[in-house]
Parts: structure tokens; sequence; C-alpha cells
């Protein structure tokens, strides 16, 4: 294979970062319209299900022909489309207010910060080891070039991670304290001091693959994790996941952690006074980070681009079919859409704490239960050396 010249190597890049960024605004906009529908089915909800009334005008027929469409059996699930547009469309339109005595630099600021530090976290993540796919002879200038399965797969890319997501909360309190509101600042203390201590468990229940893998790095880390482990290390594995996700709720303010928006205390928190595509980074920024989220929780302990999860893969690998036996970005995908369901689901099901229950969650239980799982993979990368 020839080795890149420079301008070939930039445009691969290029490549790799414009596919991550559609991967990005593809799975986003599906998730939100995807929590529409589960939740409004949940929770017998017009609108998202079936048609809401006899509205007439464009309103009316955009209704009627999603009512018709839905009478397709396989076209029946994307009934509720001309709500999500309409949405879309009114955040791009709705008027920027900004309040007369809101510090303006910080206050555009804060948004755009918690957008970026969720999109460049997804830069380190990747979504199979080694090559993708191979670029065609007749393609220019990148013809039989191979194409990596993640934008920048370092040798630190779990601190890369790490270390960018946590930039997001600056744009939560920023929002909160650019406000000059009283309600958005208490949502954005709530926010830092949650974060901050859920930071710590979570730390702590990456640390158990970092421990057994011996790599920060995304995709040796995930291919150790799957087929790399002895049948003691499901254990730690299991564990981990449910700290880690638990925490994984609380550092994307979803439910039952969304204290910082709280919108029966705080009206809705630290972005009470955005409005229009302003609110919408901090919108989108929320959804991205469940992506995060999930990518980590699927490469790390779900067996990333591997059938199956918590290290069964190796075990089970001489039994398995060639075709299941060989990493898939298709199963990463899925085991991430999956994920992101039981996000949608757990919002749809379980009530919100008390903000003296989730520190305590944080502190007394996940902390402990972080450290034993520690000790536990300790354990399994002494036995298996």
């Amino acid at each position: 294979m020839p080795t890149p010249t420079l301008t070939q190597t930039l445009v691969i890049a290029l490549i790799q970062a414009i596919l991550v960024v559609i991967f990005i605004f593809v799975i986003v906009p599906l998730t939100i319209y995807a929590e529409r529908k589960v939740l409004g089915h949940i929770q017998l909800r017009l609108g998202a299900t079936r048609i809401a009334g006899t509205h007439t005008g464009l309103t009316g027929l955009v209704n009627r022909s999603m009512w018709k469409l839905g009478k397709v059996p396989v076209l029946a699930y994307w009934r509720g489309i001309p709500m999500l547009v309409g949405d879309i469309l009114k955040m791009i339109l709705k008027e920027d207010v900004r309040p007369t005595k809101a510090d303006r630099f910080v206050f555009f600021l804060a948004p755009s910060l918690s957008f970026v530090a969720a999109v460049m976290a997804f830069a380190a993540v990747s979504f199979v080891p080694g090559t993708f796919f191979t670029f065609p002879k007749w393609v220019p200038l990148v013809g039989g070039l191979p194409l990596s399965g993640g934008m920048a797969d370092v040798n630190v890319g779990l601190l890369w991670i790490l270390g960018i997501a946590s930039v997001g909360v600056y744009g939560i309190v920023l929002a909160g304290w650019a406000s000059n509101s009283k309600y958005p600042l208490l949502g954005s203390l709530r926010s830092g001091a949650q974060i901050v201590s859920y930071e710590v468990p979570l730390t702590l229940s990456l640390l158990a693959p970092v421990l057994m893998s011996g790599s920060l790095q995304f995709s040796h880390m995930a291919t150790t994790m799957a087929t790399g482990l002895p049948f003691w290390g499901i254990v730690p594995q299991m564990l981990g996941f449910l700290v880690y996700f638990t925490c994984g709720f609380a550092e994307t303010n979803r439910l039952p952690f969304d204290m910082p928006e709280a919108e029966n205390e705080l009206v809705a928190g630290f972005h009470t006074e955005y409005s229009g595509m302003k609110f919408g980074f901090f919108y989108l920024g929320e959804y991205i980070n469940m992506a995060v989220v999930s990518a980590l929780a699927a490469g790390f302990f779900l067996g990333g681009p591997w059938l199956l999860p918590f290290g069964l893969q190796g075990l089970v690998n001489p039994y398995l079919p060639a075709w299941l036996g060989q990493p898939c970005a298709l199963f990463f995908v899925v085991k991430i859409v999956l994920l992101l369901f039981v996000f949608i689901w757990v919002r749809g099901t379980i009530p919100r704490y008390r903000y003296d229950q989730i520190m305590a969650v944080a502190w007394k239980y996940l902390i402990p239960l972080a450290l034993v799982n520690l000790l536990l993979a300790a354990m399994v990368r002494y036995l298996a050396v």
C-alpha cells in the first residue's frame, strides 16, 4: 500500500471529520424524534403518535397527510415528522432575545462552548478498529488508500474525550451567570455541583477498562475488553457499566438527574433566558452528550464493534460464524442506538430525585461501588498476567 502524501493525509482527515459530523447530525435529530414518539406512546400523548384534532390550513393538510401515511405499516412510525420539522423551523426563526443586563459576550459564548465541546468529544471515538474501508482506485487523489474507523484514534483518546467533555460544564455555569437572573444562576450552580460530584465515580468506573486493557486508546481498549479478557472479567465489566451509565444520566442532566433544569422549580434552569438557536445549541449539546456517553458505554463495556457484550465475544468467538466473529461498525452503532433508547425510556418512567438524594447517590453509593469495581479490575489484570 503506498504511503500517503501530506495532501492525501489532509484530504482523508477532512473526509473522516465530515463523516463524524454527518453521523452526529443524523443520529441527534433521529433521537429527538424517537424521544417524542417513545414518550408519546408511554404517556398516550397526541401529536407524535397520531393526529391531534381537525386543524385547518397548512397544519391540517400536513396532519391529514401524515395520518394517511400512518396507515401504511412500514411508514406508520414516521407519523409525527411535521411536529419535529415545525419545532426546528421555530427554533431557527424565533427572535433572539437577550436580557438587558446580561453579559453580552459570555451570554453568546456559553451555548457555543457547550455545543462545540460535545461535538469535539467524538473526535477520539473509534467506530471500528483498523481500516473502515479502502477507497476504490478510481477515486481521485485518495484512490487505493484506507480510511480508518475513527477520526483520530490517538493513544490518549480517553483522556481527550473526558477532558473535552468536562469543558461543557463551563458553558452551563457561564450561561447561568451571564443571564443575570436568579433561576438560571441556581440551575448553573446545581449543574456545577452535580457534574463535579458525578465525574468522580464516572472516571473511576472508566479506570477499570483502562486497568484491564492497559491502554487509553479507544480502539485498543474496545478490542481488549471485548476479546482479550478471561471469563472472570465479566464481573467488573458489568458492575462498571452500571456505575458508568448511571453517572452518564447525571452528566447529561437527564431525568432523574435533571436538577439543573427542573422546570417545576427553576422555570427551565440555566437556559431560562435563552431563545432561538442559542437555546438550540444547548438542546443539541445535550443530545450529542447522550450519544458520547452511549458510545463510551458501548465501546468499553458492551463489546464495541463486536457482537457480544461484557467480554463474552472472546469466549465464544471460536464457535461463531466468521461474519459474527469480526468487528463491524454497524454493531457499534446499534448499541449506541439501544442505549439512547434507554435514556428516553428512563425519562418516561422514573421521577426526579430530590437534590440531597442526588448528592447521596454519588458520594455514598456510586463512589464506594466504583472503588470496589476498580479493585476487582486490578485482580483480573493480575490474574490474567
